[in-house]
């Protein structure tokens, strides 16, 4: 797979507030810690990596901090970074994120939106013309930071037999991407591209008659309008008339955090439709996937095992999260690498009250991911599980038997163990 687009380093500040600042009418947050994760294009080429896939990206870092800990990280998961410019004309784009109490406070951007020089524009299309005729599905993530010019776009899309080719778009003007088969907008999105003159966008289906007038218009294959609550629809053109498929969200009411959520959603169906998988298929495994990763706060990866549980009916999004020691150990390995501490801890939790409720919401507190074990000596462990998972403060639960929990502690090796 290759992935195009503006790729970013989403750094995330954790703290808490207890009172506000005598200087002026803000809040003063007590930091705790700190973190990065890919974002953008970075977050989709690990979303394909985290799956089994053979990854190349194309895009533009700076030659800062940033930028070589994004180069450090993406090449630790295996992906392919030939293709990124370490550009001296700009910064690398970060976003930082600033949260107390499991809730966003502020964000600050920095980055650049003016043109890319031409030389690092001409370094990114020679890279592309030489992947992409060897891969099976192209994914274009654009933010509108500059890595994606006209030029660069021409390059990633080509035509439409081959390879596949799913952008997830940004702005007004989606005349840009045509070309491509297939676009992943949101609503709003959607809704901003496709304010025209068409009468028949005020009829009470705003959202069809939209994606239906972009389509005839620009003459898109397919559309995927990602909606969240409502789900996804998917619409496909063929000679006749557009076909169209809702999907479903899943477990709506335990999402915490969409940040990277449209990374995911089209890295995952490039891949499915890139392998031959019928469009609605293909936009049902990307749902599942969405709904997992936005069960966690953070730019996230799913990994194929879960996913594949998801998918077949064998996990809701609360019993995703609660993993074998093997898996798990795996996504442990993966969230270190990015900087993130694990906390620990365990218990019968036969009857759970205010006390364990607070006793877990202190562990999560000295960390950035919270994993609980469950002790599985009786029949309901699997039950007091997955309850623990749907509490938004828990990240992962494994099960364990035995008096005490030294086995999975020795094989997980936690930061901290409360």
């Amino acid at each position: 797979m290759l992935v195009v687009g503006d790729i970013m380093c989403d750094h995330y500040v954790w703290g808490d507030v207890e009172r506000i600042s005598p200087e002026a009418p803000v809040q003063v947050l007590r930091w705790e810690r700190e973190a990065d994760r890919p974002g953008g294009a970075a977050n989709a080429a690990m979303n394909l990596a985290a799956l089994g896939c053979r990854v190349h990206l194309v895009g533009l870092v700076g030659k800062d901090e940033p930028g070589r800990w994004l180069m450090r990280t993406l090449r630790a998961s295996g992906i392919d970074t030939r293709g990124i410019v370490e550009s001296s004309d700009r910064a690398t784009t970060l976003k930082t994120r600033v949260i107390a109490r499991g809730q966003h406070m502020l964000r600050i951007d920095r980055e650049t939106r003016a043109a890319v020089s031409a030389r690092d524009e001409r370094h990114m299309i020679a890279a592309i013309r030489k992947l992409r005729g060897k891969t099976a599905g192209v994914v274009c993530s654009d933010y509108n930071k500059g890595a994606l010019s006209d030029r660069v776009l021409a390059a990633s899309l080509g035509d439409r037999r081959r390879p596949f080719c799913v952008v997830d778009p940004k702005g007004r003007d989606f005349s840009r991407y045509r070309g491509a088969s297939l676009l992943t907008p949101n609503e709003k999105e959607l809704m901003e591209a496709a304010a025209d003159n068409d009468p028949r966008v005020n009829s009470e289906d705003m959202v069809g008659r939209r994606a239906e007038s972009l389509i005839r218009r620009l003459k898109f294959p397919a559309l995927l309008v990602t909606r969240g609550g409502n789900g996804m629809d998917l619409f496909e053109a063929d000679t006749r008339t557009i076909h169209r498929t809702h999907i479903p969200a899943l477990q709506r009411h335990e999402v915490f955090d969409v940040t990277g959520a449209g990374d995911t959603v089209a890295a995952v169906l490039a891949m499915a439709a890139s392998a031959g998988m019928a469009l609605a298929d293909a936009a049902r495994i990307a749902n599942a996937a969405a709904g997992i990763v936005v069960g966690m706060v953070g730019t996230a990866v799913t990994d194929s095992e879960t996913l594949a549980r998801v998918i077949d009916g064998e996990a809701t999004q609360a019993s995703s999260k609660v993993l074998p020691r093997r898996s798990l150990a795996a996504r442990l390995t993966d969230a270190r690498a990015h900087g993130a501490a694990v906390v620990f801890t365990s218990g019968t939790f036969d009857s759970l009250n205010v006390e364990d409720l607070r006793r877990l919401q202190r562990a999560r507190a000295q960390g950035d991911i919270l994993v609980v074990g469950v002790n599985d000596d009786s029949p309901a462990g699997s039950q007091r599980a997955e309850m623990l998972a749907a509490l938004r403060f828990v990240d992962f639960v494994t099960l364990f038997s035995g008096r005490t929990a030294a086995s999975v502690i020795r094989e997980l090796r936690p930061d901290v163990v409360t």
